[in-house]
């Protein structure tokens, strides 16, 4: 039992992280290299944040704020000096290495043991109901997050900010600014991820400088695994991030009680990737065209709808 409950626990913290880049990935067809620095970057702000006395809520709030800066840098090198989205995102990702170590006071590691975090057991809460204390909070949390992307995407932002992944050519002919839609997704999905990454401190009461190494690839594994359990169903794209986290941690442990030693766990997160993948050659098509810098121009006949109510408006 406590097995299952670590797995889910872990899947929900995580999800948050898988949710954010799904964003970019599924939305904006656009693998944005960001994540590695703006997921340790939320989890710098938030750790240095609570240590300093500021409320658990103000500390999640600058961490998505920080995250959203993040995103607003990579947008404005790829928009305004016309860098490939790849190469915008690695140059953000590579400045915010030397930001997060100087936002940390030039540590490269931030113990947070001694410091009152989001998931620090309350007295009322005995030691055996940790887990599930934490299980509880996550799965509020994660269905907060949850809904508001869900009702996000259905607004006539969310819905625009689609249309621009789907078709950029559509956008532009309904009179809208591109570039405003892509600075949009790419803000809102690092803010996220930033957001998720102040969670994962908190829960593991430590930060470390290396905390994003390899996240995008997590991130990645969990949303194709959840897009191939999911596919056949009307399942959100929120939804099938979520329980491809959770599948993709029950992966790791069982490995890991295989007895796998823990350094192989990234060629792990690899394999997992690379296997999923062979089953959703869709998924591997929008890799394919994000590395090349550019954006999935297709002909979409479910926002045909939009050029219509457009028109007779």
């Amino acid at each position: 039992m406590n097995f299952i409950l670590d797995v889910i626990i872990q899947g929900l913290l995580y999800s948050v992280l898988a949710m954010g880049v799904a964003l970019t990935f599924k939305v904006l067809k656009s693998a944005d290299l960001t994540v590695e620095g703006s997921f340790p970057l939320g989890a710098v702000v938030g750790a240095v944040s609570i240590t300093q006395g500021t409320p658990i809520p103000i500390a999640l709030l600058f961490a998505f704020i920080a995250g959203w800066i993040a995103g607003l840098i990579t947008s404005w090198l790829h928009i305004h000096l016309k860098i490939q989205p790849l190469l915008s995102g690695i140059l953000t990702m590579s400045g915010l290495y030397t930001i997060n170590l100087m936002i940390a006071g030039n540590r490269s590691n931030l113990p947070l043991f001694q410091t009152t975090t989001l998931f620090t057991r309350p007295a009322w809460v005995s030691i055996s109901q940790t887990r599930i204390f934490h299980l509880g909070l996550l799965l509020v949390i994660v269905l907060i997050i949850k809904l508001l992307i869900d009702w996000f995407l259905i607004t006539k932002k969310g819905m625009m900010l689609s249309v621009a992944g789907d078709n950029p050519l559509l956008v532009i002919g309904l009179g809208e600014n591109l570039g405003s839609y892509q600075t949009l997704g790419l803000s809102l999905s690092n803010g996220i991820i930033a957001l998720s990454g102040s969670l994962v401190v908190m829960m593991t009461r430590f930060y470390d400088l290396s905390l994003g190494f390899g996240m995008l690839v997590v991130a990645l594994a969990s949303i194709v695994m959840g897009d191939s359990l999911l596919k056949s169903t009307s399942a959100k794209l929120t939804t099938m991030a979520i329980f491809g986290s959770i599948l993709y941690r029950f992966s790791v442990a069982s490995a890991l009680a295989l007895r796998l030693h823990p350094s192989g766990l990234r060629l792990m997160t690899v394999l997992i990737f690379v296997i999923t993948l062979l089953f959703q050659p869709d998924n591997m098509q929008t890799i394919t065209k994000s590395m090349r810098g550019g954006w999935n121009i297709v002909t979409s006949s479910k926002h045909s709808k939009i050029i219509s109510f457009k028109h007779t408006k």
